[in-house]
């Protein structure tokens, strides 16, 4: 199957970007563009619609929703709502939520469990369901379906960093999001988790979807690129556990530079982010630098590449030189 090239976008720019924005992806043959549904942005479901109403080939979703903001079911009715608008581009992903513990949710009870009950009742919605739902977590009765026709089965992914997710996913869902990694390693890994998953449901394996979306800093500058993932990995660190620590980055690296950048001395906090961060959460550098990075993660198991925040110290600049450089580079090499 070949390589699959997406991009991704947070809630972070005007809302009179993203049409643009999504016109020139489409433009460039990107396959789809995915929108974080994080509450410290805007919501993925306003951007997505008017992208839906401006594009016509390129697949599109919020990457990821999460039941601990709001139901499964309500997640599910603005899928199928747009999918309708769009003529059946939507895909999903489904997460327990990168931001959980600025909401107070530091450690969730049984997370694992939490999240499949959540994908199997947004399946049940969108297959047009009728029986009871009697979760631990979700419940619905025989008579919550709804009132309006769903045409198609939407592809929900499972997105996630760990290995008992990663597992759990293999066992229901089509494939996975492993976002904030470029680490051939850990896509391998994962990997090999859903495969076991898949295997001991007595499923398929041939036609799995293991998407990685790593943070991208992309330009002709070097020094400026590393420069700006800098900032953002400064930021994210704090949220990105269990990975930071199987790339051996130490609490106290993480703990520095975070609170450099709250308080307000980026300088400081991009200082104190480290080479091995920048090698294991993003593809940064040059379009040369990344398709080298690019390689690696496909030969640890990537099948699909959604780059994400923030592209680079300009992020149109960047998604030309991806899609001008690095995504011809894979074209040619497929053919």
């Amino acid at each position: 199957m070949p390589t699959k090239f997406s991009i991704m976008v947070t809630g972070a720019l005007p809302m009179g970007d993203y049409v643009p924005l999504a016109q020139q992806v489409e433009a460039y043959g990107f396959s789809q563009i995915h929108i974080a549904d994080d509450l410290i942005f805007r919501p993925a479901w306003p951007i997505l619609t008017m992208i839906a109403m401006n594009t016509s080939r390129l697949r599109l979703g919020p990457f990821i929703v999460t039941p601990q903001v709001a139901h499964p079911v309500y997640h599910a009715a603005n899928l199928a709502a747009l999918d309708e608008l769009s003529g059946g581009r939507m895909v999903c992903g489904v997460g327990r939520g990168g931001f959980n513990p600025l909401l107070g949710i530091v450690n969730p009870t049984r997370p694992v469990k939490m999240l499949k009950e959540a994908w199997l009742l947004m399946t049940r919605m969108l297959e047009g369901g009728r029986e009871p739902f009697d979760g631990e977590f979700f419940k619905a009765t025989h008579d919550l379906y709804y009132q309006f026709d769903v045409s198609r089965k939407i592809p929900l992914f499972i997105g996630t960093w760990g290995h008992q997710m990663a597992r759990m996913a293999g066992g229901i869902a089509p494939g996975m999001k492993i976002d904030c990694t470029a680490s051939p390693t850990h896509i391998a890994e994962l990997r090999a988790e859903f495969i076991a998953g898949a295997r001991a449901a007595g499923r398929d394996t041939s036609a799995i979807e293991i998407i990685a979306g790593p943070l991208a800093a992309i330009d002709e500058d070097r020094a400026a690129a590393q420069d700006t993932i800098r900032g953002m990995l400064a930021l994210l660190q704090p949220f990105l556990a269990p990975m930071t620590y199987a790339a051996g980055i130490t609490q106290d690296e993480i703990d520095a530079a975070y609170n450099a950048h709250v308080a307000g001395d980026i300088e400081k906090a991009k200082a104190l982010v480290t080479d091995k961060a920048i090698a294991a959460f993003s593809l940064t550098g040059t379009p040369k630098d990344v398709i080298g990075q690019i390689e690696a993660m496909i030969a640890g198991g990537a099948d699909h590449i959604a780059f994400g925040p923030p592209l680079g110290p300009d992020p149109s600049r960047s998604l030309r030189l991806i899609g001008e450089e690095i995504l011809p580079h894979f074209a040619s090499h497929r053919s």
